[in-house]
């Protein structure tokens, strides 16, 4: 909240006081930074009801104190209370003045330290108990949807359900929808499940719903004016000026894993900002390098982050074998 201080000059008629304001505003004062930056708001304060005025002045014209000793009056009365109006900050001009010429007077935002700095959804999710027994099922009930809905939503349930118990399981899920997109981009499939294993930690945070549902949102892009599906809103972490700042977001949603791959793919092409990553023979490395210097993502190590898992032995020997298997 800004400090408002009643200046000197707290009155219209108070010349004395526009002169001490004048003697300190010679001397680089930061007080006089603010007395003068209320003044100016005081200014526009009584443009303002200069305006207003004179938008009701037809509507005086037969009234009894229509004349010039009443507006004499009515006028020193407004330009007392365009300084009672910046005395108080009620407009905010001052204020953004102040910061203008005082950056100093700006309040920092927290801090928050890069090793703190997680995903949206960061929270553990709860793994399922494989050794549950399931309930039995009814095989003489009948059926209440049609086949294809059936074998959609039990794809979408044995997605959801499903928990990566590690690195490999991650990549032979996610591997059949890497290479489509992969090869759409002209690039390898391991840039995307690399990528896709940062933004979630390995598909432990992906982003849920407020019915913890998943989005499926694999890269974590947001939905934006333009997006017409489905979306989640979550607090997530931005890099601006190399600090930490909480937001929040809202992001895309998607049924399954294969329409966030797709997504995906048609995300980076349509996109004219990404045009330096769909170079003709760009390598993987440069890809990520030129999603970085596009935007895609605030952190300043993001490419390197994502290069690290790619180089990573264990990474290289996982993704081997889902993409021998997938």
């Amino acid at each position: 909240m800004a400090n408002h201080v009643v200046t000197p000059a707290s009155n219209y008629f108070d010349l004395q006081g526009l002169d001490q304001l004048r003697k300190k505003a010679q001397g680089n004062s930061k007080e006089a930074i603010r007395e003068v930056a209320n003044q100016f708001e005081a200014m526009f304060a009584t443009m303002l009801i200069k305006s207003m005025r004179k938008a009701n002045e037809a509507f005086e014209t037969d009234s009894p104190f229509n004349n010039k000793n009443t507006k004499y009056y009515t006028d020193m009365q407004d330009k007392q209370l365009a300084l009672d109006i910046s005395r108080h900050g009620a407009l905010g001009l001052a204020d953004a003045l102040v910061r203008q010429l005082d950056p100093t007077s700006m309040i920092t935002p927290q801090v928050i330290p890069m090793d703190q700095m997680l995903m949206p959804n960061s929270e553990k999710a709860p793994m399922i108990d494989l050794n549950k027994a399931l309930p039995a099922v009814d095989l003489n009930k009948p059926d209440k949807m049609q086949p294809s809905v059936m074998a959609f939503n039990e794809q979408k349930n044995n997605e959801t359900n499903k928990p990566f118990t590690d690195q490999k399981s991650f990549i032979e899920t996610l591997m059949p929808y890497a290479k489509k997109v992969a090869k759409m981009l002209g690039i390898s499939p391991a840039v995307l499940v690399a990528q896709s294993a940062l933004e979630t930690g390995w598909g432990k945070k992906i982003i849920n719903g407020a019915d913890n549902q998943s989005s499926f949102n694999l890269f974590n892009i947001k939905a934006h004016k333009n997006w017409l599906g489905d979306k989640v809103t979550k607090d997530s972490f931005e890099v601006e000026n190399g600090i930490g700042i909480k937001r929040r977001s809202d992001f895309r949603a998607y049924e399954n894993f294969a329409q966030s791959f797709s997504d995906y793919g048609q995300f980076i092409t349509n996109n004219q900002r990404y045009q330096g990553a769909l170079q003709p023979g760009i390598d993987d490395t440069r890809y990520i390098e030129e999603l970085q210097k596009a935007g895609y993502a605030t952190d300043p190590q993001y490419a390197d982050k994502i290069k690290q898992i790619m180089n990573n032995e264990s990474f290289k020997t996982a993704f081997l074998e889902g993409e021998s298997n997938g």
